[in-house]
């Protein structure tokens, strides 16, 4: 019997011993697992995107490439807005300065008012890439377009559209912009190609950004020139509001042409409401993706192009199936 309790005793002594031996044990693996965890989050890098400003599909279909990056890459990717402000952007980048932010993309809104925030960054150890638009001091690389070529691309097809349309001559007019580094090389680049096409005049041009600008100066220009047989728009949003205007007094005399594609601008060039004839596009998402690609790299001191730029393409009203697959592929802008 003796035995019997002894054996008991010792089992439970075993028992007690063994369980606050796998106590030990988890508690252990917990701390590793716990330290593993900081290490991780301490490791994990944080890319701060400086946009310009979130209105319109163009900048959300950039944010969908940044997103994306950030989520294959592995990395914590803000994105914040100026909202068309340089005090904003600069305040913006402040905030990412103090917060150590490993890298920041950045849209500059001024070639020159933005290069101040720019120089803080990377004074502070912290490589910047810049996207979209340039700025005038020394960065860690450019993604974005050629804004000069994609303006003379549209003026290509204007030029050949002039000669193939109208024998007799042709009047035109722009919708640009003089307040951004894109806009005036895009207009730039549109008007030196058409410089030369016989028979074509420009007899208005004005800025215009937003879409109810765009229709509002659509409508100065029309009233002071009601015998222009073409327009062309340098924005997504310009673009969108001189179509409006045209879609609501029901003009399809009057030629629309312009720059950066949308679900809304490839279902008006479907449509027959409006003669939206032709869009040079760039391809926002593949801007935004290796902008974050490419700050990530700056980081870990890989190589990558410094200077990256991103293909072009024209859609044209005639090409349905390729409008088509537009609204296809970026459904989920609208969704």
């Amino acid at each position: 019997m003796k035995k019997k309790v002894f054996s008991m005793m010792l089992c439970v002594a075993m028992t007690v011993a063994g369980l606050s031996g796998c106590g030990e044990a988890s508690s252990t693996v917990s701390e590793k697992e716990a330290d593993s965890n900081k290490e991780a989050a301490a490791d994990e890098i944080t890319v701060g995107s400086v946009i310009m400003n979130t209105s319109g599909e163009w900048f959300a279909e950039v944010m969908q490439g940044m997103e994306a990056a950030g989520k294959e890459l592995g990395v914590k990717v803000n994105i914040v807005s100026s909202d068309n402000e340089v005090s904003k952007e600069s305040d913006n980048v402040s905030t990412f300065i103090a917060q150590g932010t490993d890298a920041i993309a950045i849209c500059p809104l001024s070639a020159d008012a933005s290069a101040a925030a720019v120089d803080a960054a990377r004074e502070a150890g912290i490589p910047v890439v810049a996207w979209n638009c340039t700025v005038n001091t020394d960065t860690d690389g450019f993604v974005g377009v050629s804004n000069y070529d994609l303006g003379k691309m549209t003026g290509e097809y204007v030029a050949q559209y002039v000669k193939d349309n109208y024998p007799d001559g042709c009047k035109l007019a722009i919708l640009g912009n003089h307040s951004y580094e894109v806009g005036v090389e895009r207009c730039n680049g549109f008007k030196d190609v058409i410089a030369d096409v016989e028979g074509l005049e420009i007899v208005a041009e004005q800025d215009a950004e937003m879409q109810d600008e765009g229709m509002d100066i659509t409508e100065q220009i029309l009233t002071a020139n009601p015998d222009v047989n073409i327009i062309w728009a340098w924005n997504q949003t310009s673009l969108l509001g001189c179509s409006a205007y045209m879609q609501n007094i029901g003009n399809k005399d009057i030629v629309v042409m312009g720059t950066d594609m949308s679900i809304e601008i490839a279902k008006t060039m479907l449509g027959d409401d409006v003669t939206l004839q032709a869009v040079t596009t760039q391809m926002p998402y593949d801007i935004g993706y290796n902008a974050i690609a490419n700050a990530v790299k700056a980081v870990k001191g890989e190589t990558y192009e410094e200077k990256m730029l991103i293909d072009l393409k024209t859609y044209v009203k005639d090409d349905v199936a390729e409008i088509e697959k537009y609204v296809e592929d970026h459904k989920s802008l609208v969704e």
